[in-house]
């Protein structure tokens, strides 16, 4: 590694220079070292995580064509003091909703489900009956609480949330 003082050509360098050589700004100073390596091996998590950010900049750079969509980015955007309406749109991609149990009575449970700083389009509660089949509920938009009777737990819920990004995503409620 080495350290330019008193050039003014590589004053503020960044970057690659020939695929071998690195140009960058450290405390203040032009810093010139060799192209790190590439890791060899990734991890299941690595690997799911890259992947799943790739969804993300994909999903990201089509749904901002929309000008409706890219309007309401932009405004996530200013108002989450995030630079562009594209890195809106990536939070609210990497983002999951939560469903958590606010309060228990004797005869119900109140759950409600939330999405930090983004919108939910759609909540549906897929319940298992004594007989077997399933019974859907679908909350009013714009309603995202609702309540269970340890019954209908015990036979088993799955909320089914769907986000402003269009991603479906399940979250199995237990009895305890």
């Amino acid at each position: 590694m080495a350290i330019i003082k008193d050039n003014v050509l590589m004053e503020g360098a960044s970057g690659m220079f020939c695929k071998s050589i690195v140009f960058k700004q450290l405390r203040g100073k032009t810093v010139v070292c060799p192209r790190p390596a590439k890791p060899r091996t990734q991890s299941e998590q690595q690997k799911e995580g890259r992947d799943r950010f790739r969804q993300a900049s994909q999903w990201a750079k089509a749904i901002l064509l929309d000008p409706d969509k890219k309007a309401y980015y932009k405004k996530k955007a200013h108002k989450l003091k995030l630079p562009n309406a594209y890195t809106a749109a990536i939070t609210d991609y990497m983002r999951s909703p939560e469903v958590k149990q606010i309060n228990q009575y004797d005869d119900k449970k109140t759950f409600s489900i939330y999405k930090k700083d983004f919108d939910l389009t759609q909540v549906n509660i897929v319940l298992n009956t004594k007989s077997g089949e399933t019974e859907t509920r679908t909350l009013p938009k714009g309603e995202f609480f609702f309540w269970l009777h340890p019954s209908e737990l015990n036979a088993g819920a799955v909320v089914m949330v769907m986000d402003t990004a269009g991603i479906i995503r399940q979250h199995t409620l237990l009895a305890a």
